[in-house]
Formats: structure tokens, C-alpha cells, sequence
């Protein structure tokens, strides 16, 4: 073999392992892309899509019964007719209770006796008509302000009191919030607690370097906060926690029964296995 045959063979050689090294390359990077799509980028790790995969995930329910309706438990239609006339504004007749909610309580005389005797339900049997009784009287977001001012010398109100009073309770209070006539303490996720009148009296204005200088005060670390405190010559409020000792009940002594072997040795010479037979009197 010339040396140029030599060279060729050589040659085929190498181009055949070159071609085998990229398929065994592109088979390695497989899994790789398979991983870059089943994790995602982080550009991706966003708490909007975060809260949509939430979503996403809240929208599918595995495991659950179909939804067939108000059910046929008298307590679960009870609670379908009081909350659709919780969510009513107006007075409802039993023909559009019926055809609101699919339960008939003219049907059902059990239903309409526990309905009629509720206490959040007024009943005018005059006309036949179903209403919510509220713990407040409130249609519109003047009728909120109204209470709220009403209530101002008493504290704030608490939101949870006022949700069954009105159905649109929260687009009331952000426009009135939003006009600045309430003043709203929230929790942390952003929604109402606690409602306040904003008195115009009481906004006293403020000078801006004092805001500045207030804005400005770091508030320490938790953590750090007692020994702060003591740097500025103050004392943390000291909480005594009562213990509560129960009562030590003295111990009673058992008593023992000793056995006693008992000998009737003054009756030896009596045989008790004969009958007693008293003497004869002479």
C-alpha cells in the first residue's frame, strides 16, 4: 500500500470518529434541554407568574362531588336562602326565592318555620316577603360615613361587623377611603380591618422638616430593640405572668389490717361439731 493510500484510510478514520463523537454529544444534551423546560428560566420567577401558577393550580379540582345544586339537607337549603337574601338589597317574595335559589320553602313547612324564626330573617306576613335583618342599616357608602361618624367617639369599627350589613361593603369603603373622609388600618394582605371617621379637625398640619426628621429615625432590630431602649435611659415594660400552683394535697397514710391469728383456747374443751344442746333444768 502506496503512502497515499495510507494518508486516505487515515483520513476516513478520523471524519468516522469526528461523526460519532457529535451524535454521542447530542445525545448528552438532550436531558439538558428536557431540563431547561421542565424548570423554567428565572426570568419566569416573578411573583405575578407565581400568583398564575397559583391560579392555575386552584382552577383544577381533583376529587370533588359534581355540583348538584342547594342540596337536600333542610340545613343547607336554610343557608342558600339566607345567603341569597344576604345578598339581596330588597325584600324577596317565596316565587323568587324558589326561582333564585331552586328551593320552595311554601313546600316545605319544616324550612319555613326555621326560616320565619330566625333572627337575622324578618318576615312581613303581609305581603308575604323575606328580608336579611343586618346588625346595621346600611344601602350606600353615605349610609357608611353616617355610622362611622355616629361612631367616632367609640374607636374605630370593625370591618368584620359592617360585612353582612351591605353587599358592596368594599368598593364603599375604598371610594371613601379614596376621598380621604375614612381612614382605613389594614392587614397584611391588604384588606380592611379596622374603619376610623377621619375628623378634619384633628389633622393638625405638620411641618416638613419634623416629617423629614421623623422619616428619617431608623427603628432598630427587634432583636436590638431592648438594648436600645436601655442606651436612651428606657425601660421595656415588664410582663409578670402568674403561675398557678395547684394545690398540694397531703398524702394519706394507708392503713394496713395486720392478719391476727385468732385461737378460741378457752374453748378446748368443747367439741363444735355437735349441736348445742342446752341442759335440761332440773
Amino acid at each position: 500500500m502506496s503512502l497515499n493510500d495510507q494518508l486516505k484510510n487515515f483520513k476516513k478514520s478520523q471524519n468516522a470518529s469526528t461523526e460519532i463523537s457529535v451524535k454521542r454529544a447530542g445525545q448528552a444534551t438532550a436531558p439538558t434541554n428536557d431540563l431547561k423546560r421542565t424548570f423554567g428560566s428565572i426570568s419566569n420567577n416573578t411573583k405575578a407568574s407565581f400568583d398564575g401558577a397559583k391560579r392555575k393550580k386552584k382552577s383544577t379540582v381533583y376529587s370533588q362531588p359534581a355540583n348538584t345544586g342547594t342540596g337536600q339537607h333542610a340545613m343547607s337549603q336554610l343557608y342558600t336562602v339566607i345567603q341569597f337574601l344576604k345578598d339581596s338589597n330588597h325584600p324577596q317574595s317565596v316565587v323568587s326565592i324558589a326561582s333564585r335559589t331552586k328551593v320552595d320553602i311554601s313546600k316545605n313547612p319544616a324550612l319555613w318555620e326555621k326560616l320565619v324564626n330566625n333572627e337575622k330573617i324578618e318576615y312581613d306576613s303581609v305581603n308575604n316577603m323575606f328580608s336579611y335583618k343586618p346588625t346595621y342599616q346600611i344601602k350606600s357608602k353615605e349610609d357608611l360615613l353616617s355610622l362611622l361618624i355616629s361612631k367616632r367617639k367609640e374607636g374605630g369599627m370593625d370591618y368584620k361587623d359592617l360585612k353582612d350589613s351591605y353587599s358592596k361593603l368594599s368598593s364603599a369603603v375604598e371610594e371613601l377611603a379614596g376621598e380621604g373622609v375614612i381612614l382605613v388600618v389594614r392587614n397584611k394582605d391588604g384588606n380592611p380591618r379596622v374603619l376610623f371617621y377621619n375628623d378634619a379637625q384633628y389633622n393638625t398640619p405638620i411641618d416638613a422638616d419634623f416629617k423629614k426628621m421623623w422619616s428619617e429615625i431608623s427603628i432598630p432590630d427587634e432583636t436590638d430593640l431592648p438594648k436600645a431602649l436601655e442606651e436612651a435611659g428606657l425601660k421595656t415594660m415588664e410582663v409578670f405572668e402568674k403561675k398557678i400552683t395547684a394545690e398540694v394535697k397531703p398524702k394519706r397514710s394507708k392503713t394496713r389490717h395486720k392478719r391476727i391469728k385468732i385461737t378460741n383456747t378457752h374453748l378446748s374443751h368443747i367439741d363444735l361439731s355437735k349441736d348445742y344442746v342446752p341442759n335440761a333444768k332440773k
